[in-house]
């Protein structure tokens, strides 16, 4: 009996410590995401290509989008906290530069959000990460 109760109590061990491990494991968001945006006023979704990469636990990357907007904007003030990516990029709508902001909730392979301009102007976000 105490043998049983020896091997169960090291098996409830494991299964604790294995669990523990798993949640504890960093996000990586590295990699490329693909998706898309809304512009008020633009007949149709904005498509996006975030690149992100994480040197030495930074992370960094740029946003290039199909309407001309932002080429190659570099994300700037990024965090990433509690699954929530937040970051600023700036675009040129081809009159004058815009600081935008982004929170995304990060989901997997996904991230769903918003992004809001300087002027009070926002749209939903949706990407799935490509690679």
């Amino acid at each position: 009996m105490k043998k049983i109760t020896s091997v169960l109590s090291l098996f409830a061990f494991l299964l604790t410590l294995s669990c523990g491990i798993s949640l504890s494991q960093e996000v990586d968001l590295s990699g490329t995401w693909e998706g898309k945006t809304e512009v008020p006023d633009s007949p149709e979704p904005n498509q996006l290509t975030v690149v992100i990469e994480k040197i030495d636990g930074e992370y960094s990357g740029t946003i290039n989008d199909s309407l001309g907007f932002a080429e190659d904007a570099e994300m700037e003030d990024i965090k990433f906290e509690d699954n929530t990516l937040t970051f600023s990029f700036t675009i040129f709508d081809g009159f004058e530069y815009s600081t935008i902001y982004a929170t995304l909730k990060v989901e997997g392979n996904r991230m769903i959000g918003n992004w809001e301009s300087e002027e009070g102007t926002s749209g939903p976000v949706e990407l799935v990460k490509i690679d």
